[in-house]
């Protein structure tokens, strides 16, 4: 009898046959060659952490299988269809029977297995199709798969988190590019995502070419943009380099975990989506070229994305994760704590870190060395020993030098080297721990950031994100003349007459009366702003009206949005402006000190005396010499110069280091439409700059993505000659616009259409209420009383209303869906009058008008979900509107 060849995993069919078709028969009589063969595959297999599973192709059932699964089978494997006895999902079978089908043999995509035991397990491997005794069957030969370096996947991918697998591809090999270049070109493309990802996310360790990534708290939509955000961004960080990446192509994989679905399962759906993604590649004909074997090895080395069955130094990943670590914390004596960890490793007693000067030659940075069990930094004049090694350095210093005692490893850079890390080993005749190529590629980059600063300036971390540095000390309004609004504000400062500043929120209309009042020589401190929106009824109004009136000359007085005052309060205002005198106590008439009147309108003041908003008088003492303000979309070039005064102003208010947009922000910011304009623009830059502690600004921060490409380039709009512009038949303009009002209606019509659509149901009647609150307060400032008048409510319920708003508040801003709804609300609360009723009340019956439309086949207890509220309070409320309809 014949041994069995097992080598390579191929069996000799010789040997086979009789084997499988007598097993149990020489078994029972007790004949052990065959028995004894038997066991030797059984123990072979399990020394390998294996196990080979022989599948009937016809009939789908096991065979026969040697070595052992990673979970326990209680109910044994053979004699069992393949899907049962391995606990294969349905939707992760169908590569495995595919293959058995059509007896192909492949490499198998990382599976899960074990469904039916206490937890899931990755397996992966090969499928041969061989005859098994008299049957057609394939072997498959299975091997446990590893979760990638530092995921625990129950503990860190939680329901509707969002998984994301980014792997790199097209990576070709050579002889001056393998797998050592490649782990440093994967540390520093995961430097660039931690640039981007926001702070809540959880950023995984490269494996091979694959790096994974949980977005937290946030919907499918926006996982997406941020996706397309961070492609963008590797690829710029791509574009140029040399050696085995000049074709380098980023790609993601995403998943979300689902209520009821494991983390495993969403995390090998991300891997198997990633994986579909690179082998859909856009080349459609390629000559044969001798670099295809290269390209091929790159591939192969990859091909179970994060999911690799390769061999690790424990040691050495083990510092990368404590080194990133403790970057993270963001330590300010990062370099001296590195060195510490490095020298806590198995065989170290001294480290250096060296950078090399084009005149002294190599130049000490930071020593440290092990004395007994303490790790102490070496300071002043080099000590002998260190001296000493240093001479033993050539002149030009290698990529690598290994002396006895002695070791020498390049610290890369984008040119060149950065400089060097010396070890000293503790015994001259054995060498100790070295870190591996992607903490080598980290601590350069870290260095490079540290020498950058201690240089005052910022060239090291542009040279990591590649960006334009910001724009300081812009004057004035960023060189934007608003399409001719400040030149037209100049000239009336000649004529002493009321003028009207007309724009849409944000627009900068106050800056157009602060240009009246600084041209015509008025002090600093006679620009009187009067924000009509802020007094609580027309007493309070006339009182605070009339006194600024009669009060001194050489004032400006600016009325935001008169037409918000009482009708009464209206007609009294016009009357004294158009006849420039008052009523005294006692009957008489007065002139009124020479001041300017400056009144800023959202829209044409005709346009709201035909809406009854605005007193006809009113309108007529303002429509001398209106000044029109275009919207910031008319404006595209001040765009990037706006952002950069405003983040310079809010970064200095904050006390902080900021130095600019990243190419994707400002592509984002000039592809926005902005219709809050500059007020809007403000609010995102100050929210952007509480999200996140770096220096730049990405579009993750800002929550804007409009304008940004996958491959990293700029979509920027195509000049048009002068004369095809001027061609060009004007568009008429439109007669209706809608009001504040009836957009906020449309905005969550979309919102709750997206949150249907999607399966995500939002807390919108809540979100809702929660922005009115803030709007609420954010206009009446510390006057609760005056906010909780405007609400119609009690002063106390306000204080009660807020803590439950803030903690909203952050799911809130996570929602991409959200967003316009809450940019309206916040609108419709800062520009409207006194209403006749709550406006809560009004926007709840507003929102419960589109669910009644919009959710007939949804549950009475998620209607209520959707509302905010439980069912009972959901059915009175309802009850209550078909009462009042």
């Amino acid at each position: 009898m014949r041994t069995i060849g097992t080598c390579a995993g191929r069996w000799r069919e010789d040997s086979i046959d009789p084997l499988r078709a007598h097993r149990h028969a020489f078994q029972r009589r007790g004949q052990s060659p065959i028995l004894c063969t038997v066991k030797a595959l059984d123990k072979h297999y399990l020394a390998l952490d294996t196990c080979l599973v022989v599948v009937d192709r016809d009939s789908g059932i096991v065979l026969d299988y040697f070595g052992r699964l990673p979970f326990p089978t209680a109910d044994g494997v053979c004699g069992r269809d393949w899907r049962d006895a391995l606990g294969v999902a349905p939707d992760s079978s169908a590569v495995i029977g595919q293959a058995i089908s059509a007896g192909v043999a492949t490499a198998l995509p990382p599976t899960i297995v074990g469904s039916n035991a206490e937890r899931d397990y990755v397996m992966g491997g090969m499928l041969v199709p061989q005859p098994w005794g008299d049957a057609a069957a394939a072997v498959l030969f299975l091997r446990q798969l590893a979760l990638p370096a530092g995921a625990e996947a129950e503990a860190d991918i939680q329901p509707q988190d969002i998984v994301a697998v980014l792997g790199v591809d097209r990576l070709e090999f050579s002889p001056t590019w393998g797998a050592a270049e490649t782990d440093r070109l994967m540390i520093d493309l995961r430097g660039g995502l931690q640039q981007i990802l926001r702070e809540q996310d959880w950023l995984g360790l490269p494996e091979g070419t694959t790096i994974s990534v949980i977005l937290r708290a946030i919907e499918p939509e926006a996982a997406l943009d941020i996706s397309r955000a961070l492609l963008s961004h590797l690829h710029q960080r791509l574009r140029g380099r040399g050696g085995g990446a000049q074709y380098a192509r980023a790609c993601i994989g995403l998943a979300q975990r689902l209520e009821g679905q494991t983390a495993l399962s969403a995390l090998v759906a991300a891997n198997n989506a990633l994986l579909q993604a690179q082998a859909g590649g856009d080349e459609r004909i390629r000559f044969a070229s001798p670099w295809d074997p290269q390209g091929q090895a790159a591939r192969l080395l990859n091909a179970g994305g994060a999911f690799r069955d390769c061999v690790y130094d424990p040691a050495a990943r083990a510092f990368l994760r404590e080194l990133l670590d403790l970057d993270a914390r963001r330590s300010p004596d990062f370099l001296e704590q590195a060195l510490h960890l490095l020298l806590q490793r198995d065989g170290l007693r001294a480290a250096a870190i060296l950078q090399r000067d084009e005149a002294r030659g190599l130049d000490v940075v930071y020593c440290a060395e092990r004395v007994d069990d303490a790790i102490r930094a070496v300071t002043g004049r080099p000590p002998r020993w260190l001296q000493q090694a240093l001479r033993r350095i050539p002149a030009e210093a290698p990529e690598t030098l290994a002396e006895p005692g002695l070791g020498l490893l390049a610290l890369p850079a984008t040119e060149g080297n950065w400089g060097y890390l010396l070890l000293f080993d503790s015994a001259a005749d054995q060498a100790g721990f070295r870190p591996g190529p992607a903490a080598l590629q980290f601590l350069a980059a870290r260095c490079a950031e540290l020498a950058g600063r201690q240089a005052g300036n910022g060239a090291a971390t542009a040279a990591q994100l590649p960006a334009l540095e910001m724009e300081k000390g812009i004057e004035g309004y960023v060189l934007d003349n608003m399409e001719g609004a400040i030149d037209q504000a100049v000239f009336l400062t000649q004529v002493e007459i009321p003028v009207a500043i007309i724009g849409e929120q944000g627009t900068g209309k106050m800056y157009v009366a602060q240009i009246v009042h600084q041209e015509s020589g008025g002090a600093p401190d006679g620009l009187v702003k009067l924000d009509c929106r802020s007094f609580r009824n027309r007493s309070e109004a006339w009182t605070r009206i009339n006194r600024e009136l009669q009060q001194g000359e050489g004032r400006t007085l600016v009325f935001k949005s008169p037409q918000l005052l009482h009708a009464e309060v209206q007609g009294r205002l016009a009357r004294q402006l158009a006849t420039r005198t008052a009523s005294d106590e006692r009957g008489g008439t007065r002139y009124l000190p020479r001041n300017r009147f400056i009144a800023l309108f959202p829209v044409d003041p005709a346009r709201l005396v035909s809406r009854g908003e605005l007193d006809p008088r009113l309108a007529s003492v303002f429509a001398g010499y209106p000044i029109q303000v275009p919207p910031l979309r008319e404006r595209r070039r001040a765009v990037l110069r706006w952002a950069h005064k405003i983040l310079e102003q809010e970064s200095a208010r904050d006390d902080r280091r900021m130095l600019g947009f990243t190419p994707d922000a400002e592509q984002a910011l000039r592809e926005h439409n902005w219709p809050g304009n500059i007020s809007e623009m403000r609010d995102i830059i100050r929210n952007a700059l509480t999200r996140t502690d770096k220096d730049w600004l990405t579009p993750v921060d800002l929550g804007l993505y409009i304008g940004i490409s996958e491959d990293g380039s700029s979509g920027r709009a195509v000049e048009r000659p002068f004369l095809e512009l001027m061609q060009e038949k004007p568009e008429a303009a439109a007669e209706y616009a809608p009001s504040v009002e009836e957009e906020l209606r449309l905005a969550l019509g979309q919102a709750l259409a997206a949150s249907l659509e999607t399966g995500l149901l939002r807390p919108l009647g809540a979100w809702l209420d929660d922005e009115i609150i803030e709007a609420a307060c954010e206009r009446f400032g510390e006057d609760a009383r005056g906010a909780a008048e405007f609400l119609h409510t009690r002063t106390r319920n306000i204080g009660r209303w807020l803590p439950k708003t803030r903690e909203r508040q952050a799911e809130r801003e996570a929602s991409l869906l959200w967003q316009d709804s809450a940019r309206l609300a916040r609108r419709w609360i800062m520009d409207s009058g006194p209403l006749p009723q709550s406006p809560q009340q009004v926007a709840e019956e507003m929102l419960m008008t589109l669910v009644q439309q919009s959710c007939a086949g949804v549950s009475v207890n998620d209607r209520a979900r959707i509302m905010g509220v439980s069912t009972p309070t959901y059915q009175k409320r309802l009850k209550q509107l078909q009462i009042d309809a």
